[in-house]
């Protein structure tokens, strides 16, 4: 009972369609009754009277032959004993096609349902998030561990109800003849033992749970890493690491094939031990029974009576061994689902300004990924409207962290980040990032045509202003070149594409987005020399009047740049001219020598 309280809470999604699964409940009680009651009136009532002891047919029946079949009355038992097998058996799988599809479209639903919670959980996420999930973990979470929870939620749930049901009509036959024929009390004894099964089923049941637990671990690591092989086959050729490789995909499919057939092990284990208690009750049973001058329908009724009360057993106890299975896969699914959004969205937020300038200013920020080491110390800087400004330092001295609090991806630990005044937290996410561009080192593209891909920066945009975006990124004449032109599908993350040309789509976005607040992490690091110069043109028309910060890796990228931001181990420690930093700063200088070595 309290593994399943911990998904009671899950029953939600099951709201939208309680009618479709209502009715395949519905359909799971005809069947329990046609099964547990009906099969073993079935057999006391029609195989006496079939062979040859019409007097041994209920009063319903004899009325029936006597008002219809007047004249044979031979017949008429023949007939409608024969009759009422295949309506029986018709009425069971009328119950079980209903039960099975309604349950199955609620199923369906609620995966579904789970999934896009989930993925929408995931979007909401700051960029924290994601450095705390591996790609396996996130993808286990969106399409594996929904239909774990259905199978909980939906099918277990059915089974609850049906199960039970047909438990309680086979017991019900039984109690009743054995108030009203002595020999049929020998029923109770196969009854009795029932509760012998209940302590096996629990041991297996926890022995499941810590099985499940482990397997959920392995497959999320085999899932990272065969997305981290795929994505890599570059890296991977290059330093010959396709045996590694090989041989760790294998060792990890190993460990989850042992402990699969460790579950699957004590799993089987559960039928045929519930299988043998059952038959020991019900040999037991018809043995008393038969002593006791038990006739040969009612020999029968009994054993299918029997029959029909343990099969339920048997499937209630793999209910509690998958509940068991699930509650590793569930409590991964709450602490994506329950995990904290750093980056809350604003109760009330401010409408953003049409006509924003793009005044940044950062007062007293401080930032930590995690407490105890900060990444950013005591920053207070004001870049002003359509300023161009470079952050230069080593890696890892905060210039990225510094442009990723602008748009938000985290917000600062202390302190906060003003646009034109006005504190960014106080604006919608969509808003205000819809006034920053943003073009990383190495921008990932989608598997879609170049002319999506290129939409991006404005979904509205016309095939006219894609052309002069991508015309303006000098990405227009190899977009041309292309099979299909702007047409082109391309493949995963762009990878059919060049460096160069990948970075040349992404800076066409940033043209098209045409916001008032530009970010560039080194945009034109991966360009040739031609495309180079080509860029940084039109790069600097497309700064005039706007905020630009540009993440140098390299002090060549910024030789048109008078203004420049100096981080060293999180601190801002230097800002002013490359002439007036290199009078000032001995670490600015030592940084500028270390790329430009003199002799």
């Amino acid at each position: 009972m309290d593994s399943f309280k911990k998904f009671l809470p899950y029953y939600r999604y099951l709201k939208p369609v309680w009618w479709q699964f209502a009715l395949g409940v519905l359909f799971g009680v005809l069947y329990s009754v046609s099964s547990g009651l009906g099969l073993p009136v079935m057999a006391e009532t029609v195989f006496p009277v079939l062979f040859g002891n019409p007097e041994a047919a209920p009063a319903w029946l004899k009325a029936l032959v006597d008002t219809w079949f007047v004249d044979d009355i031979q017949g008429g038992f023949l007939i409608l004993c024969c009759l009422f097998l295949p309506f029986m058996m018709l009425l069971r799988a009328a119950g079980a096609v209903g039960n099975g599809y309604f349950i199955t479209y609620a199923g369906i639903f609620v995966v579904q349902a789970i999934q896009i919670d989930v993925f929408k959980k995931i979007q909401a996420m700051p960029l924290a998030f994601f450095q705390r999930y591996n790609t396996g973990e996130l993808i286990a979470a969106i399409m594996g561990y929904p239909n774990q929870i259905k199978q909980v939620l939906v099918n277990n749930s059915n089974d609850l109800v049906k199960q039970p049901l047909t438990l309680l009509s086979a017991v019900g036959f039984l109690v009743y003849k054995s108030f009203t024929n002595e020999s049929f009390f020998t029923a109770v004894i196969g009854v009795l033992s029932i509760p012998i099964i209940v302590f096996p089923i629990r041991q297996i049941g926890r022995y499941l749970a810590k099985r499940s637990k482990q397997l959920v671990l392995l497959g999320e690591r085999l899932g990272a890493s065969t997305i981290e092989t795929v994505q890599s086959p570059i890296e991977i050729r290059a330093y010959n690491l396709e045996q590694q490789q090989n041989q760790r995909f294998m060792d990890q499919l190993g460990k989850i094939f042992r402990i699969s057939m460790k579950s699957v092990r004590s799993s089987l284990i559960m039928s045929p031990l519930i299988e043998v208690v059952a038959a020991t009750g019900l040999a037991f049973a018809l043995f008393l029974g038969v002593r006791s001058g038990m006739e040969q329908g009612e020999f029968l009724a009994l054993a299918v009576a029997l029959y029909m009360a343990y099969t339920p057993i048997k499937k209630l106890g793999k209910i509690h061994g998958s509940l068991k299975m699930v509650e590793a896969p569930l409590k991964r699914l709450e602490d994506i689902l329950q995990a904290e959004e750093t980056v809350p969205e604003a109760e009330n937020p401010r409408a953003l300004n049409v006509s924003v300038r793009g005044v940044v200013t950062f007062e007293d920020v401080h930032f930590s990924y995690a407490a105890g080491k900060p990444v950013l110390k005591a920053i207070n800087v004001q870049i002003a409207a359509g300023e161009s400004v470079g952050l230069v330092g080593k890696s890892g001295a905060g210039k990225s962290t510094f442009v990723n609090l602008i748009p938000r991806f985290f917000d600062p630990t202390q302190g906060r980040i003003l646009i034109d005044g006005i504190d960014a937290r106080e604006f919608s996410l969509k808003d205000l990032r819809s006034q920053i561009g943003y073009v990383p080192q190495m921008p990932i593209l989608f598997n879609a045509s170049v002319i999506d891909n290129i939409r991006v920066g404005k979904e509205d945009a016309s095939d006219v202003e894609i052309v002069e975006a991508a015309k303006l990124a000098n990405a227009l004449e190899f977009i041309e070149s292309l099979p299909d032109g702007f047409n082109t599908v391309l493949s995963e993350r762009g990878n059919s594409l060049s460096g160069g040309q990948r970075q040349r789509i992404a800076i066409a976005r940033a043209f098209l987005k045409d916001a008032p607040i530009l970010i560039l992490d080194e945009a034109t690091s991966a360009l040739d020399n031609t495309s180079d110069q080509l860029i940084q043109e039109a790069l600097r028309r497309l700064s005039k009047n706007r905020t630009t910060l540009i993440i140098a890796h390299r002090m060549g990228t910024l030789k048109d740049i008078s203004r420049r931001l100096f981080f060293k181990q999180g601190a801002l420690d230097g800002d002013g001219s490359h002439e007036a930093l290199m009078g000032s700063n001995p670490d600015y200088v030592a940084l500028v020598n270390a790329e430009n070595p003199v002799g």
